[in-house]
């Protein structure tokens, strides 16, 4: 089972919350097309999450990049990584917010309302 697959049934299943359903969907599109604007607002959900949210997020990225493709591994552990960079802070989530803002407005409305169907409705062949 690919990355992509165990990724979409994560999301089916709804066993993650509402932080984690913005950040996993950002990450599928991510996947899909390297936008970096996605993966900044998924990197924006990681710092915005709770330090066993984040532990967790680090540990599936990582453990899902071992199968993958050499370029999509290398994206995945570079996120992980910057994720695991240090303890964010609130103060560094709301900086990182606001420079979500001012690339994609709607991306950092949608995480201040763990609203994660905005990739969802921007990219939704993606989730077909």
């Amino acid at each position: 089972m690919s990355f992509l697959d165990k990724l979409l049934g994560r999301l089916e299943n709804k066993t993650v919350n509402l932080t984690s359903d913005y950040f996993w969907d950002a990450i599928l599109v991510y996947c899909r097309n390297q936008d970096p604007t996605v993966r900044m607002a998924a990197l924006t959900a990681a710092k915005k999450a709770s330090r066993e949210q984040r532990a967790s997020m680090i540990n599936h990225l990582q453990s899902f990049a071992v199968n993958e493709e050499q370029n999509l591994s290398f994206a995945l552990n570079e996120l992980a990584d910057e994720i695991a960079v240090r303890d964010w802070t609130i103060r560094d989530a709301v900086a990182q917010g606001a420079r979500l803002a001012e690339l994609d407005e709607e991306y950092a409305i949608a995480l201040d309302r763990f609203d994660a169907g905005v990739f969802r409705l921007r990219f939704p062949d993606v989730f077909d």
